[in-house]
């Protein structure tokens, strides 16, 4: 008994302490971010509270990172929407149909997870002028057409464990009253597994809202994310601490808040997800 509580004081003291370094940065980039550049570069740890201010935060928003973020806003809603919309679609089917070469398919999906985008980063680029989809608002989707091939995989490998754990019986008796399959994906399957899609849904959104790469590589100045807008912040011959700190705190809000809303549905589903019967 001592043991174990010894085990568990360990293991938590642990977890504490891990907490509280990873805390560290984050309190530095909000402390920088509300005091102004010359109290910064004197030590932020050094601030009171007659230093605190939100200028950083206006003038990062004035600066461009508004229309970032809105254009961060499009693409990360878009994303996730279609990709769910795929994902349960190709769930349900190979979770509840029978069809040929259903598992060569539901293979060469999965390892669509295992293949890096800078491979065909570069065959991208022509592929998305030769569609129309590399000017002016196409552009937004195409890069969310990008995420959801991306992400496709992954909404597969997730969606399938909770649409396969539906009682079968339930889907017997909605086909009794005639239900076809998308009234059985749309009234008792999509209902059952929220919580399953509720959780791919934070990921993924929290993985588009944080892409670099294709926001930098596809897009132009004027439809690139808030990831690119906090680059561009930061001024070649000009350190700009404060509004780049600004400028993470505004960008790291939005998945915070979606987390702190949807949490209740995202635990339900990792739980769903991991405990079967």
């Amino acid at each position: 008994m001592i043991g174990r509580r010894m085990t568990a004081v360990a293991l938590y003291g642990s977890l504490t302490v891990l907490s509280v370094l990873w805390l560290v940065p984050v309190a530095a980039a909000f402390v920088i971010s509300v005091i102004p550049i010359e109290q910064t570069r004197l030590g932020w740890w050094k601030s009171g509270f007659a230093d605190l201010t939100i200028d950083n935060y206006r003038r990062a928003w004035e600066q461009g990172l508004s229309q970032y973020a809105l254009n961060s806003f499009v693409i990360s809603v878009g994303s996730v929407a279609m990709t769910l919309v795929v994902g349960a679609l190709a769930s349900y089917a190979f979770a509840r149909m029978d069809f040929r070469f259903k598992r060569t398919t539901f293979f060469l999906l999965i390892t669509t997870m295992i293949v890096p985008v800078q491979m065909i980063l570069i065959p991208l680029l022509p592929w998305l002028r030769t569609l129309g989809l590399s000017g002016g608002h196409q552009q937004f989707l195409g890069i969310v057409l990008v995420h959801t091939a991306f992400g496709a995989g992954w909404a597969i490998f997730m969606m399938y464990s909770f649409f396969a754990e539906v009682p079968e019986e339930l889907l017997e008796a909605a086909r009794l009253d005639g239900a076809r399959h998308l009234d059985l994906l749309r009234h008792v399957v999509l209902p059952l597994t929220l919580p399953g899609l509720v959780s791919f849904a934070i990921i993924d959104f929290v993985f588009v809202w944080n892409d670099l790469l294709l926001g930098l590589s596809l897009l132009d100045r004027n439809h690139q994310p808030i990831t690119v807008g906090l680059a561009n912040l930061q001024a070649p011959h000009l350190a700009q601490e404060d509004l780049v700190a600004a400028g993470s705190i505004m960008a790291v809000l939005p998945p915070l808040v979606l987390f702190a809303v949807l949490n209740r549905y995202y635990v339900r589903g990792l739980f769903a997800g991991g405990v079967k019967g």
